[in-house]
C-alpha cells in the first residue's frame, strides 16, 4: 500500500524566492539522489523539493519507486499521481506559490511521473522537464489531459546510448505530445542513462525562461 502523503527533502531559495522545482528521482533511488542538481543548476531564486517515491523497490534495500511496471501501465502510477497532486496543491495553495512559477523535473522513472502529473494537473504549471524517460499510457492522454496543460512548455532530453530507457521513449513521447497540441522540445546527447553538464545548461535556461527568473 502506498503512503497517504509523500516524504521529501527541501532546499529553500538562497535569494528572494521566485519559484519552486519539484524534482522526481529514478527507480531504485530516493529524493536525495538528485539534490546535487541544486548547486549545479545554480538558480538562487528557486526553492527545491525532492520527494521520495511511495513504493519500496524490491531489488534494493532503501530504494524506492513510483510504480512497478516498466511501461507505467499500473495502478502504482495512479497512486503516485494523486500523491504528487497533493504535493502540488500544498505548494500552490498553502505555500502560495503561483502555479506558473512551479516546475516538475524528473529523471528516468521520475521523468515519466513529471509528464504524467504535469499533463493531468488541473492548474497550468510553469514548466515540465523529463530526462531519460517516456510517456506512460499515451493512449489515455487525449481523455485524461488537463485543458490547462495545453500551453505548458515541455523539455525532453535523452541519451542515444541509453541502455536502461531507450531514446525511443522520448522520441515517441515528443511525437505524441505534438500530436496532442503541446510544445515539446527534444534534445538528444551521445550518452547513456545519466545527466551531463550540457543538460544542466539546458535545464537552467528552461527554468529561467519559464519561471519568470530570467
Amino acid at each position: 500500500m502506498p503512503k497517504n502523503e509523500l516524504d521529501w527533502n527541501e532546499i529553500p531559495a538562497s535569494d528572494a524566492q521566485k519559484g519552486c522545482v519539484i524534482t522526481l528521482h529514478g527507480r531504485g533511488t530516493s529524493g536525495e539522489d538528485l539534490i546535487p542538481l541544486v548547486d549545479e543548476i545554480a538558480l538562487p531564486h528557486l526553492r527545491w523539493i525532492f520527494p521520495d517515491a511511495p513504493f519500496p523497490f524490491p531489488d534494493l534495500l532503501g530504494g524506492l519507486m513510483w510504480f512497478g511496471s516498466r511501461t507505467g501501465n499500473s495502478t502504482g502510477i495512479q497512486s503516485s499521481r494523486q500523491l504528487l497532486f497533493k504535493l502540488l496543491d500544498q505548494v500552490i495553495w498553502k505555500d502560495r506559490i503561483p502555479p506558473e512559477n512551479v516546475a516538475l523535473l524528473g529523471f528516468s522513472q521520475g521523468a515519466v511521473m513529471s509528464l504524467d502529473v504535469g499533463l493531468r494537473y488541473p492548474k497550468r504549471i510553469g514548466a515540465l522537464i523529463a530526462l531519460s524517460g517516456f510517456l506512460a499510457t499515451p493512449e489515455k492522454l487525449k481523455q485524461e489531459k488537463s485543458p490547462a496543460s495545453s500551453s505548458v512548455p515541455i523539455l525532453l532530453a535523452h541519451g542515444t546510448e541509453d541502455e536502461v530507457v531507450s531514446v525511443e521513449g522520448s522520441r515517441k513521447a515528443q511525437q505524441c505530445l505534438i500530436e496532442e497540441g503541446y510544445s515539446a522540445e527534444l534534445k538528444e546527447y551521445p550518452m547513456g542513462h545519466q545527466i551531463i553538464p550540457e543538460e544542466i545548461e539546458l535545464i537552467r535556461n528552461h527554468l529561467k525562461s519559464h519561471l519568470g527568473i530570467a
